[in-house]
């Protein structure tokens, strides 16, 4: 398998070699000049120009059955990829790209929500492109809305295909959870977790403006009612990169922890009694919700953040779309161990199957297979 990797600055080769065994990484180099901005080509095909790929693919001779492109921005690599070695070609979307700046574009103001704006209407042009692409043997949507969007415009074949489960969960027994309980008998309810206190988390960037949004949306309109109501409740906000200002505006709220940076964050997800998905924009599917029920932790979601797979509110998570509501549904989890336990279970066992990693793989080779 060859990995082909955009970068403006040297890699560490062996990191990537290390990760994927027996791949060959090549490592293709990215423009960040202004000039990337200034194309009819949205940036992130101008600042990762084809021209370096052709060469090399000319000097490294084929060790692929397929190509797979992560979403429209790399989409173009890909089909140069299949063009020159004549191999079929799967897209891989995690989102709609151009909603994705949409919502950037109406949450930003001044010359950057014009350039957003601007980025949007560029990726809108690529993806009518790839959705008639000779080049392209298939696209995979990770969300089910946004296969349906995009089933309807295309031309080549589309399907949905969930995520892969987070390689860490496969390591979790089913039915137990992070924090090891044992799994109820037939009959029987699941225990209760053993999580000291009652704790909250939030688990994402800290950096994306999706991630922030939802955050002041919780703290803004849902934790003061919680906290109200379970005055020793305490919340964790843990993730990447927090963008300036965050650290002093989470410490103006009490109960707030702010964890950054962390190696792992399955100690954190072991030890809280639920896990808040606040999303209120964006679409694809919410990863750090599937990684917290399938570490067997409760999940509390807006419809936005449950957007993309077929679970059932109520069964597997629990989906609140106002604040107070959203609080509440907190609180229910809080005030009722039993239930919190069976919503941590049930969206355990939903993930595990639905996410197998052999059945997805299999869709895959499917799809890639000529008839």
């Amino acid at each position: 398998m060859q990995v082909l990797v955009p970068s403006r600055e040297n890699l560490d080769i062996a990191v990537y070699e290390e990760a994927v065994p027996g791949s060959a990484v090549i490592r293709l180099p990215r423009d960040d000049s202004p000039r990337a901005h200034l194309t009819a080509r949205p940036f992130m095909h101008a600042s990762r120009p084809v021209g370096p790929l052709r060469r090399a693919l000319e000097s490294t001779p084929p060790r692929a059955d397929a190509v797979i492109s992560y979403s429209c921005r790399t989409s173009h690599l890909g089909e140069e990829v299949a063009r020159i070695w004549k191999l079929p070609h799967l897209v891989r979307a995690h989102n709609v790209d151009s909603e994705f700046f949409r919502v950037l574009a109406r949450n930003s103001s001044g010359p950057r929500a014009v350039a957003y704006e601007l980025e949007y209407h560029k990726l809108r042009l690529a993806e009518l492109s790839m959705h008639h692409s000779p080049l392209i043997t298939c696209i995979a949507d990770i969300s089910l809305e946004d296969h349906n969007w995009r089933r309807t415009r295309a031309s080549i074949p589309t399907f949905h295909l969930p995520p892969f489960l987070p390689v860490g969960a496969l390591t979790a027994p089913t039915g137990t959870g992070s924090a090891g309980t044992e799994p109820a008998p037939p009959g029987r309810k699941p225990a209760p977790r053993d999580s000291a206190g009652k704790k909250l988390i939030f688990v994402g960037s800290l950096d994306t403006p999706t991630n922030i949004e939802a955050l002041r949306w919780f703290l803004g309109g849902c934790w003061p009612t919680i906290r109200v109501r379970h005055p020793d409740a305490t919340f964790q906000v843990v993730g990447r990169r927090p963008e300036e200002g965050l650290a002093a505006w989470l410490g103006g709220f009490e109960g707030v922890e702010l964890h950054t940076d962390v190696p792992s964050v399955a100690g954190y997800l072991a030890t809280a009694t639920l896990s808040v998905n606040p999303m209120r924009s964006g679409s694809g599917v919410n990863i750090k919700a599937i990684e917290a029920m399938a570490a067997g932790t409760p999940v509390v979601s807006t419809p936005t953040g449950s957007r993309g797979l077929g679970w059932t509110p109520g069964t597997h998570l629990l989906v609140a779309e106002d604040a107070g509501a959203f609080a509440d549904a907190a609180c229910s989890l809080l005030e009722q161990p039993w239930k919190a336990a069976e919503i941590g279970t049930a969206g355990q066992a939903y993930v595990l199957q639905e996410l197998d990693h052999t059945a997805l793989i299999g869709r895959i080779q499917e799809h890639l297979t000529p008839a």
